[in-house]
């Protein structure tokens, strides 16, 4: 089943403001459909203050805080109906965006985050607020596949290899854990054929894999995202870099050092170098497997650092670097999970295997221990 707010056609991993103009000021007179009456023996309350955000938003914002019909989705509303106003001051931050060709926002008050998408006005789809004394809508159980593909620019991500490969499980309190998948795991295709799971991107594009790692794996798979080399190193970049700590140190095929042990601050192309190491690992490809799912973690940690306000700008730089078959309802919450998540606390692991060789490959066989962690992710939470 889909989450209300993750209604698929729901990172990756990984997975992500500086002061506005002037608002409206406090005498402004309620505008028709938002909440400003006056009430016995007073003034009506003044529309909230906004700076730099749009007059359409800002109405939206005070009949959230100020009372009335709140425009939102099925499951939000019902929320929201319960909520109590707020009659002092309320200043808000946040920023509008682009994702695709969606116009977005997050807005934020104190402890409260809002996310709106605006087709021909703007509507609630999600977020949580205290303030009002009302109840988060809950996140649903959540499974997407994070595609990194080997694709360099210009080749088309889908008609590569899948290399990176992991599920990100989301439920009710958040990221709830990441499982990756070695790249050269011998499985069934959807087609019948056998062979290693990276080639079902070829052989099927993202929809390939995606059948592909639900097949192998038996989890049920709700929406993936999908980038190249390009689109990582701008989703990095977009972030500032992220901070990695290695137990020791790491040098690329090419032969520059990528990480030195202890705690490293990677730009773009040093990510995107650690990413696609595995020679230099004792472990190979499993270890490539887990220092992928900890850039995924190292993802959100900056993401939060930046803050839930900043969540739409991020995601609008993001936006033409992915693709994905989510809603951008579902980006959105997606997303905003991540800053009810303790990155420290989520689960990174790899699904183990046995080496073999097939078809004169060597490739890597997974049995009974990654059925069982794959069986773990299934609520979107790996056990503790």
């Amino acid at each position: 089943m889909r989450p209300p707010f993750l209604h698929r056609r729901s990172v990756l991993l990984g997975m992500f403001a500086a002061p506005f103009g002037l608002a409206a000021c406090s005498t402004d007179k309620p505008r028709p459909g938002v909440s400003g009456t006056a009430t016995k023996g007073g003034p009506a309350p003044a529309r909230v203050q906004g700076p730099g955000l749009p007059a359409d938003l800002l109405d939206v914002m005070t009949t959230l805080y100020r009372g009335g019909t709140v425009p939102a989705e099925r499951g939000v509303k019902a929320a929201l109906s319960a909520r109590k106003t707020v009659r002092g001051p309320v200043r808000l931050t946040g920023t509008t965006g682009t994702w695709k060709s969606s116009r977005i926002a997050t807005v934020v008050h104190d402890k409260d985050v809002t996310l709106l998408v605006k087709d021909k006005r703007w509507t609630v789809v999600g977020g949580w607020w205290p303030s009002l004394k009302v109840a988060r809508p809950a996140f649903r159980t959540m499974r997407v596949l994070a595609i990194g593909s080997d694709a360099r620019n210009p080749q088309p991500v889908e008609k590569c290899r899948g290399d990176a490969l992991h599920i990100v499980g989301v439920d009710a309190k958040g990221v709830g854990g990441i499982v990756g998948i070695p790249r050269d795991s011998w499985v069934a295709m959807p087609g019948g054929s056998t062979a290693k799971i990276n080639a079902a991107l070829v052989l099927g594009g993202a929809r390939g894999q995606v059948a592909a790692v639900s097949q192998a794996s038996g989890v049920p798979i709700d929406g993936y995202v999908i980038t190249g080399f390009k689109g990582f190193r701008a989703m990095v970049s977009s972030l500032g870099g992220i901070v990695f700590v290695a137990n020791r140190a790491i040098r690329s095929v090419e032969g520059f050092q990528i990480v030195k042990p202890g705690t490293n601050r990677l730009d773009a192309k040093h990510a995107l170098a650690l990413a696609r190491e595995r020679k230099h690992l004792s472990n190979g490809d499993f270890g490539r497997s887990a220092n992928q799912g900890a850039i995924i973690k190292a993802g959100m940690v900056m993401a939060q650092k930046l803050g839930p306000a900043r969540l739409a700008s991020l995601l609008t730089r993001m936006s033409p670097y992915l693709a994905t078959d989510l809603t951008v309802a579902e980006v959105l919450n997606l997303c905003a999970s991540l800053y009810l998540s303790d990155a420290a606390r989520v689960r990174n692991t790899v699904v183990p295997g046995s080496l073999a060789t097939r078809d004169r490959q060597s490739v890597v066989l997974l049995g009974a221990a990654a059925r069982s962690t794959f069986r773990d992710i299934r609520d979107g939470r790996l056990g503790t």
